[in-house]
């Protein structure tokens, strides 16, 4: 058994414990650190004594699956190996390292731990007071066993041979990098929420009664429920509508609809339904209460692949269908016409889409064939097509080298058409070194021009263009005709970034957590409008309406909240969240621990 998961969480799984174990454990001497509990609680694993199968892992909390049992000898924890993978298998913070886990049958009293880029092994043996630390012999407090078949390693040695720090505070094991500061007054303020939070014995709900939001109209809200079948083996999505104040009632449609996959635009939600063998394209009247048939979908089916996307461009209404799976699979682009669709065009992944006098201009994401020469323009009336931008160029793909020294790519449908010229994010496909870059494209031949270098995200905004600059982090500004760029509001480095109405909202790193600003470009104003809830990381993301902003908070204080435009905070529900949908008014949401979906402004 090989298994790859990270060094936090590896040692987040050693760290479970029960009660009563703190009587021993807790026996070496207090250190005493330079950070809070507060200040250093999205960096650590912490776990109670008390353990319900719940514990905190780089801020979030998280619902330990399994049957595993956690058990004590001669006053010291162990833990099993299985264990640890399945808490590697709900992360993907990969900030240090990687770690294997080598378990091997024909060895079953050998464990081994490696991490190649640090350069590091750990090697266990069952009943075996020594372990190896890059080959060299280190004592151990208890010897790791083999319990109800499972091999048990012990929490302390295991984390320190890790490099990772212990703290034993009232009734929770904290694991980290460094010693924290059991006596600061921000750590005494914040154990007691942790502990309740980790202690909760409710039970997640069943999948199978879950409910996913789909959209508000007015105050019926829309949500599904997905039946599953011949034991799971094949579905069935239900529609529901709940009134304000009434009991949920089914809404009845033709055929086996697909609700997941559907847009909604204006006051119709578009979805797809098999109705006779045949695919159909619906169009769901919030208004009316009543579906309509669309379009026959041809040959396609829902277990073809899905539903990618339908918008209106013109006034014409366009469909994009995916056939096969993530990688192998490829997009169609085709115009509702008299109830039939017309194809239009075909791409790997259409990722930017505009629009302009009969034409369509589109940026494709081939990722499993080559990035460059993906911009065209397609003639509407003619069907030809164009390459634009210039050879060798890939435009709607930001480029990243990742900390382990690969190449990452994701694509940026942004794809804004003004004043006769596109805009795109960029780069030379044949450099490996060339910066992603902001580029003005000539619609009627094959020349761009560098607006601004290193660009994460843009915006056009009037006669100006903003941009997250890469490196720094900071909001950007410049003309669209490039020019020289100048910093828009602080030297902050932002986090997180939503533009609503032509007004920037971001949050940014106050030092033990996060806080929210608003800019405004027209006034040239930036106002901090609150601090985010406790526990709130870089990673935090938050919606934007009219009324303000909402964000979930994951942490010790779990629950959705609100900031209005004058920075006034409110908590609009204190319970553990697991979806959410914003809407025009405010947001449904659905709880871990609770069936139903609920609404709040």
């Amino acid at each position: 058994m090989k298994k790859k998961f990270i060094l936090l969480l590896l040692t987040a799984c050693l760290g479970l414990g029960t009660a009563g174990v703190h009587a021993a454990e807790a026996a070496d001497p207090v250190r005493n650190g330079s950070q809070s509990l507060e200040e250093a609680f999205s960096e650590l694993a912490i776990i109670p004594f008390d353990y319900q199968g719940k514990a905190f892992i780089q801020g979030r909390k998280t619902d330990v699956g399994g049957d595993y049992e956690v058990v004590q000898r001669n006053g010291r924890v162990l833990v099993p190996i299985r264990l640890m993978g399945y808490l590697a298998e709900h992360t993907t913070h990969a900030d240090q390292g990687y770690w294997d886990v080598v378990w091997n049958a024909k060895t079953p009293n050998d464990v081994l731990l490696q991490n190649l880029p640090l350069k590091r092994t750990v090697k266990f043996k069952v009943n075996s007071t020594t372990m190896l630390i890059n080959g060299k012999s280190v004592k151990l407090d208890v010897p790791p066993q083999k319990i109800g078949g499972r091999v048990m390693l012990p929490l302390r040695d295991a984390a320190t041979a890790l490099g990772k720090q212990i703290d034993w505070l009232d009734g929770l094991i904290l694991i980290g990098d460094a010693a924290l500061d059991l006596k600061h007054p921000q750590t005494l303020a914040t154990k007691d929420s942790i502990r309740t939070q980790l202690t909760d014995r409710r039970k997640r709900i069943d999948y199978e009664n879950v409910s996913t939001p789909l959209t508000q109209f007015g105050t019926d809200v829309y949500y599904l429920k997905t039946v599953y079948r011949n034991n799971g083996a094949s579905l069935d999505e239900q529609l529901f509508r709940q009134t304000e104040g009434n009991k949920a009632t089914r809404i009845q449609v033709p055929g086996k609809p697909v609700f997941h996959s559907g847009k909604r635009i204006g006051d119709v939600f578009y979805y797809v339904s098999t109705v006779n063998n045949q695919a159909y394209l619906y169009a769901y009247d919030l208004g009316k209460q009543q579906p309509q048939q669309i379009a026959a979908l041809g040959d396609w089916r829902p277990e073809d692949g899905w539903l990618t996307d339908v918008r209106k461009l013109d006034n014409d209404l366009f469909v994009n269908l995916h056939v096969g799976d993530l990688t192998m699979g490829r997009d169609t682009l085709y115009q509702v016409k008299n109830g039939t669709l017309q194809e239009i065009l075909s791409a790997k992944d259409l990722v930017g889409l505009a629009s302009d006098q009969g034409a369509l201009y589109y940026t494709d994401f081939r990722f499993m064939s080559g990035f460059a020469d993906n911009l065209n323009r397609l003639d509407l009336n003619t069907g030809e097509e164009s390459l634009l931008g210039e050879p060798g160029y890939a435009y709607g793909v930001v480029r990243s080298v990742e900390d382990n020294g690969g190449i990452g790519f994701k694509s940026d449908p942004t794809l804004p058409l003004k004043d006769g010229a596109l805009f795109a994010i960029g780069f030379n496909d044949s450099d490996s070194k060339d910066p992603n870059a902001l580029y003005r494209i000539d619609i009627t031949g094959r020349t761009h021009n560098k607006l601004a270098t290193d660009v994460s995200r843009f915006w056009l905004i009037g006669e100006g263009i903003y941009y997250l600059d890469d490196r720094s982090g900071r909001l950007m500004h410049t003309g669209l005709d490039g020019g020289e760029s100048a910093v828009a509001v602080s030297s902050r480095k932002i986090a997180q970034i939503r533009m609503y109405g032509n007004v920037f909202y971001y949050t940014t790193a106050n030092g033990k957590g996060m806080d929210l600003y608003r800019f405004d470009p027209a006034a040239g104003q930036e106002k901090k409008l609150a601090s985010l809830a406790a526990g709130a990381s870089s990673e935090t993301t938050f919606e934007i309406n009219k009324s303000g902003a909402y964000y979930v908070s994951y942490g010790y204080e779990p629950g959705i909240y609100h900031i209005a435009a004058d920075g006034k905070q409110r908590r609009l529900t204190k319970d553990d969240v697991d979806q959410t949908l914003l809407t025009d008014t405010g947001m449904l949401y659905t709880l871990v621990y609770k069936t139903g979906v609920y609404s709040v402004k």
